[in-house]
């Protein structure tokens, strides 16, 4: 990570930024921050709003609630023995190894979103943290609890955008979300920064992972811009502290070309 010369850390970027989400571009686009600030509440029969945000143009699809559904659906049907396995026996240490030193070294509260497996989890309650690990996924979610039953790792059953399940309030230290922000529409993403930023407490931070290429069969992702991400988290109070891109730690999705950029963020207000 750059250090300036006062000692304040600043943000690495790597990559050619990128100017549109999403697709289907519409006349007089609105603007952004009413989304972000209000939640999302239109469009409510379908289709895509182009919304100009700081000079980037993102379509906001409504999913109707069935976008993600048909995610976790998607998981639960390849939630086989040999999937678990798998999932379980990625290195958290490969996977992170682009932000792990922004990691605080003390005893902190950690939300994990989309916890899976709760490999991460896990790897996070080893180093004696604290972690909430929030997978909606049932078949995920019950695998995780039998695999790693640590008195320090909690389970929720709640799934992004609004996280309804979490109580008012809740403040983390860390809150990362890994291979979890490609599942969203920009709709959703919108309402889930906004609710995230609210679960961070001051100087704490975000850290999460963006696909770009295609999804796995029956797991559908959406398209999405890293600067649009980075825009809308400022917007939260999110400041940007690092930008990776990064290929995937998995063959297989490096043969589907398949590439990753990694943000961290820190809540400054």
């Amino acid at each position: 990570m750059a250090v300036h010369s006062n000692g304040k850390r600043i943000a690495q970027t790597s990559g050619p930024p990128s100017r549109s989400c999403g697709s289907g571009l519409l006349p007089e686009p609105v603007d952004c921050y009413r989304f972000i600030r209000n939640g999302v509440q239109r469009p409510e029969r379908g289709g895509f709003l182009p919304v100009r945000f700081r000079g980037y143009t993102v379509n906001f699809q409504s999913s109707r609630g069935r976008s993600m559904q048909d995610v976790l659906e998607g998981y639960a049907a390849v939630a086989t023995a040999d999937f678990i396995a798998a999932y379980d026996a990625l290195s958290p240490e490969s996977i992170y190894e682009h932000v792990i030193d922004l990691f605080p070294n003390r005893r902190i509260k950690i939300a994990d979103i989309g916890a899976g497996t709760g490999r991460d989890a896990a790897w996070f309650a080893a180093k004696g943290h604290d972690i909430l690990a929030i997978e909606p996924v049932r078949e995920l979610r019950e695998a995780g609890q039998t695999l790693h039953p640590a008195a320090n790792i909690k389970w929720l059953d709640d799934r992004l955008p609004h996280l309804d399940a979490m109580p008012t309030g809740g403040s983390f230290d860390l809150v990362t979300l890994c291979a979890v922000w490609q599942h969203l529409t920009d709709k959703d993403r919108a309402i889930a920064i906004a609710r995230l930023a609210t679960m961070i407490a001051p100087s704490g931070i975000l850290i999460m992972s963006l696909r770009h290429g295609p999804g796995a069969i029956g797991r559908r992702v959406f398209p999405v811009s890293s600067d649009v991400t980075i825009e809308m988290a400022d917007a939260c109070g999110l400041h940007l502290l690092r930008r990776q891109d990064a290929i995937s730690v998995q063959k297989g999705n490096q043969a589907m070309g398949v590439s990753w950029t990694w943000l961290a963020f820190e809540k400054v207000r």
